[in-house]
Formats: structure tokens, sequence, C-alpha cells
């Protein structure tokens, strides 16, 4: 073997251009398996390094489930402000906005308003379906609520109350504290 082409790191060769590993330093066997004792010296010598990667892999495993352990930990702490303290925040917030702002901002945080969209509601399909556009009913006899314009839905709830309804969204609110910029590597 010509040494020349390999780095020594610790009691190991690398390949230079590669960076492969390329044996032990020691030589304990030569290019060739001649006897019976240089194959069970090679068993041997496999037997620790499956060992020794067994035992890597299940302390990088250990490692990996106790941060995982961290990051739930630290999900409960985050679950439990927002629970906590989410309303009293978005109060604040909300008192602090002014004219047509719907984010309040500070160091750590932003909290941004913003009204969604009613939700149309279908209490009883089979009925429904007798009363919509045919083109919002799908063949399998379910309503494509999408394909109901407004003016339409509007007037289904008003003249079927006991079939269709609409929701009065409550305005949401979020808060963000990370950018895109601070998970990023």
């Amino acid at each position: 073997m010509d040494i020349s082409k390999f780095d020594v790191i610790g009691d190991s060769y690398y390949d230079i251009e590669t960076g492969e590993y390329a044996g032990p330093v020691d030589g304990w066997l030569g290019e060739e398996l001649k006897t019976e004792d240089d194959v069970l010296l090679a068993l041997q010598r496999l037997l620790k390094y499956e060992t020794e990667l067994k035992a890597e892999q299940l302390a990088t495993q250990s490692i990996i489930d106790r941060c995982k352990s961290m990051v739930k930990d630290k999900e409960r702490k985050v679950h439990w402000l927002q629970a906590k303290y989410g309303a009293q925040i978005a109060a604040f917030a909300k008192s602090q906005l002014h004219g047509k702002a719907k984010t309040w901002k500070c160091p750590w945080a932003q909290v941004s308003f913003r009204q969604p969209s009613p939700v149309f509601y279908i209490a009883e399909n089979e009925r429904a379906i007798d009363l919509v556009p045919k083109e919002a009913v799908k063949i399998e006899l379910s309503i494509l609520k999408s394909k109901i314009p407004k003016e339409v839905q509007l007037t289904l709830i008003e003249e079927y109350p006991d079939v269709f309804s609409m929701s009065e969204p409550d305005e949401t609110f979020s808060v963000k504290t990370l950018t895109a910029t601070d998970t990023e590597e």
C-alpha cells in the first residue's frame, strides 16, 4: 500500500482524494486473507467494528430522543403561554392599533388581526341537493359549496334556515416571534 495516497487520522488511513476510510494503521491484516487465523481475525475485527457502530447508533438515537423530549417540553411552554396570555396579548395589541392598521409590532413579536370569510354550512345534504344550482351538485350527491354564488347562498339561508346557515366568524389573530430567516441555516 502506497501510504503517500493516504492521510493518517487517529489509528486509521483515509484516502486523500475521496476521504474514504482505507484501513487501520497497524496493518493487522495484509492485502488478502491466507489462513483460517486471518479469516478469524478479520471476523473478530468486523464484530468489533459492528459493535462500535451499533453503540454509536444507539447513543445517537438516545441523544435524538432526548432532544425531541426537550423540544416537546418547549412546545408545552409555548402552548401554555399562548393559552394563558394569548387573549390578553391580542386585546392589548388591538388597543394599540390606529386607523386601518391590522398589525401591532414590538421587538419580540407582532400581532396580526384578520377577518376571515364566513363559512357556508349545509345541515341537510339530501334536501339541499334539490335546492342548489345543479352545477354545484356532484354525481355522488355531495354539494360543491364553492359553486353556489354568494347571493344564492344568502337566499337559501333566508328561505330555508333549517337547511342552510352561515357562520359569523370571529376575528383571528396570530403572534409571530420568529422570522423565516431565523429558522434557515
